[in-house]
């Protein structure tokens, strides 16, 4: 009964903001993101259930955001001239092309219903990137950063509960080891909570950039550290690396380098402190320099296996989706923990053994088009030496949403889910409609 209830009452609040204010289904999907226990939480669907995938509400957010973009598209020829003008961005177009690549593998797939299962999956997720870009405007566009960062300190009560006691909300007998305690918050995975809680530091730096406020400033640096003692917790090593590198990129790409550099001093000083009260967490990390073998024997399984299929089939992979079953089927003899993951960890080499050459060329472009668009809006800024211009500030929300979809790929090279993660489409449609909206307002 109560499953039923939580369900009535998801669709017609997601209803209602559909008709009345869909602009905020744009920050709610940041926040369902953080909320994947809400796949316990809504009954059995049968039918539309094996087609929704995994029942969750960032799935209804997701399918509520294009219902409300569509409905936009008919009723408004504003909105359809903007579609017609989205689908020529570069990053549409190549998004697209992926799409009808995975689309195409069915013909010659291993495994045809999950590739069918991804095209779909796939292409309710193009929807999300068109819905983002069409109904975003400018005052709604810092609310996905302002949204991720408000749900990461959300989740510290329950991280430090949890991270203390020992006590798991949810899939919490795999997260207990006689060395280790690992938290995972509101996520299936601690990698996938760490992954989010870079994205709510990027978050904070965007935030911080436009905060006018000398108090509003202190209160981002203040809330610093507790992002990063939730990383901490969740003991994460990708997290950990991921951070590092995104910290680098965030040096190159953001303006005022002395926020990113005090970001960095404090990640030192967290570091040494981490040393001191959780060396497990280091001897985690150290563990990386005995090779995968020695951190983890299932990944190894799943790399190798991914090398072998690429291999041999070196041009157009097995199909889209297909990694799982042609890993258990034809390279079952390269599987040498019997109960280990069975789904690819590297994104890399899931493309390349689902898709070939092929699909790792048109990930390659995706990169050069997404980079190219930023490139483009950072030249739009030559002559605005304030940094509170009109192109700066478009400027420094297309490298917050470039630096989440980047945090999003290097992140995705431990734990999976490139393609898959929500937020990089939305990021891919933030950037789309900035890029339009400067091009518009220089032609103009």
């Amino acid at each position: 009964m109560l499953e039923w209830t939580a369900l009535i009452i998801t669709l017609l609040g997601l209803g209602f903001l559909v008709v009345k204010a869909p602009q905020w289904l744009i920050p709610l999907l940041g926040v369902s993101v953080a909320l994947e226990i809400s796949s316990t939480w809504y009954p059995d669907l049968g039918f539309v259930g094996s087609l929704l995938g995994i029942v969750s509400l960032t799935r209804f957010v997701s399918v509520a955001l294009i219902l409300a973009a569509l409905w936009r598209v008919i009723s408004r020829g504003e909105t359809r001239a903007r579609l017609i003008g989205l689908i020529r961005n570069p990053v549409a177009v190549i998004l697209l092309i992926y799409l009808a690549f995975g689309a195409l593998s069915f013909v010659y797939s291993a495994d045809g219903g999950s590739t069918l299962k991804e095209v779909v999956r796939l292409g309710v997720l193009f929807g999300v990137f068109l819905s983002m870009a069409l109904l975003v405007d400018e005052d709604y566009l810092l609310f996905p950063f302002h949204a991720v960062h408000l749900a990461a300190l959300a989740l510290l009560p329950l991280t430090l509960y949890e991270g203390i006691t020992r006590n798991f909300i949810w899939h919490g007998e795999n997260l207990i080891s006689t060395k280790y305690v690992r938290v995972n918050a509101t996520f299936v995975d601690p990698n996938i909570f760490a992954r989010f809680l870079i994205l709510g530091i990027v978050a904070n730096l965007v935030l911080q950039l436009f905060s006018s406020s000398r108090w509003g400033k202190y209160f981002y640096w203040l809330v610093l550290p507790l992002l990063l003692v939730q990383l901490v917790f969740t003991g994460s090593r990708g997290g950990i690396l991921t951070l590092g590198l995104i910290l680098v990129l965030a040096l190159v790409l953001l303006p005022r380098k002395r926020v990113i550099l005090g970001l960095m001093g404090l990640c030192t000083l967290g570091g040494v402190a981490t040393l001191f009260l959780k060396p497990e967490v280091w001897k985690r990390m150290l563990l990386l320099t005995k090779g995968i073998a020695a951190t983890s024997p299932e990944r190894k399984d799943l790399i190798e296996a991914g090398i072998a299929i690429f291999k041999d089939h070196p041009l157009l992979g097995t199909g889209l989706g297909t990694f799982q079953t042609v890993f258990l089927q034809d390279y079952s003899h390269l599987r040498t923990v019997p109960d280990g993951a069975t789904l690819s960890h590297t994104t890399v080499l899931t493309i390349g053994a689902e898709l070939g050459v092929v699909g790792l060329l048109i990930v390659l472009v995706f990169w050069v088009a997404l980079l190219g668009v930023l490139y483009d809006l950072h030249r739009h800024t030559k002559g605005s030496f304030s940094i509170f211009s009109y192109e700066y500030q478009r400027y420094i929300l297309a490298a917050g949403y470039a630096l989440w979809a980047l945090a999003i790929f290097i992140s995705s090279q431990g734990e999976g889910r490139f393609f898959e993660d929500p937020i990089l489409w939305l990021s891919c449609g933030g950037l789309a409609y900035l890029n339009a909206r400067v091009r518009a307002r220089g032609t103009g």
